[in-house]
């Protein structure tokens, strides 16, 4: 080796170590970053108000909160079927919530009455009569219209609200009164419901990580069912909004206490999973 190639191999090795170093400070200074993020207290703004306003019957509340900490926008809605308690009494604990990061919308009890009455929807086994007032599903209405039924008009007003919130995540809370692999009768029991591709791959890792850490012995893992019965919210919103939209099933032959706690634990996941992107 001659003397020019001796100057150049050692020019070589000295900008690759100063790389090394600067490349070294970086990391470091971005894990500092991080963890000064991790270490700021978060503030939670929390504000809400009602649609179907006038309406006494079907007047619902929707809350939004807004933290110091960014993160991507997420709207959660329990509460379109009325029976399916886990789902809109999951929803309505999460307005406990201390930790949202980014901008969270949430209606809790989407059809009112229906989670009154502890109904799929008023009028059910009546052919939709109730207190003289024609009703029908609320999940096979989406998007609903201002100048139609008071089914409708719900269905309408929630789009509204997704439409001025703009999310990037939309989660729909539910039960059913039966596992996916039920041998009479199969439901949705222990699933997540997905539509559109951009869904498919995250619902995916959110069952894996429930069944590995959360689910209890003798109980049923949850799967991956797609796609979402036509006119539901969940196929609306897939179509219709640039999100990922997921549709949690817990089954109803849990008991209640279990069952909103796994709609807590599948939440918890989804959570940790969208502020660590």
């Amino acid at each position: 080796m001659n003397y020019h190639q001796k100057y150049f191999k050692g020019l070589l090795l000295l900008l690759i170590c100063l790389l090394s170093f600067s490349l070294g400070a970086c990391s470091k200074n971005d894990d500092k970053k991080d963890d000064n993020k991790n270490d700021v207290k978060i503030t939670i703004d929390h504000t809400s108000h009602t649609i179907l306003t006038g309406m006494e019957l079907y007047e619902t509340e929707v809350h939004i909160f807004k933290s110091n900490i960014e993160g991507p926008k997420v709207a959660i809605v329990g509460g379109i079927h009325g029976d399916e308690l886990a789902g809109w009494k999951t929803a309505l604990q999460l307005l406990d919530k201390k930790d949202f990061r980014g901008e969270v919308l949430i209606i809790p009890r989407a059809n009112h009455l229906g989670t009154v009455l502890e109904k799929r929807y008023p009028g059910i086994g009546n052919n939709g009569m109730y207190d003289g007032v024609k009703y029908s599903d609320l999940n096979r209405t989406f998007p609903g219209t201002l100048g139609g039924t008071i089914t409708q008009r719900i269905a309408y007003e929630i789009i509204q609200e997704l439409e001025n919130f703009s999310p990037e995540y939309i989660m729909d809370l539910h039960e059913s009164l039966a596992s996916y692999d039920d041998p009479v009768k199969p439901r949705l029991g222990n699933s997540l419901i997905w539509t559109n591709l951009k869904t498919a791959l995250f619902a995916e890792d959110i069952v894996y990580d429930f069944n590995q850490k959360y689910k209890l012995e003798g109980e049923k893992d949850f799967t991956t069912l797609s796609p979402a019965v036509a006119n539901s919210f969940n196929d609306y919103c897939s179509n219709n909004f640039d999100a990922v939209v997921f549709t949690v099933e817990t089954n109803r032959e849990l008991e209640l206490s279990r069952r909103i706690e796994q709609q807590t634990q599948l939440l918890d996941i989804f959570f940790n999973t969208i502020w660590n992107l």
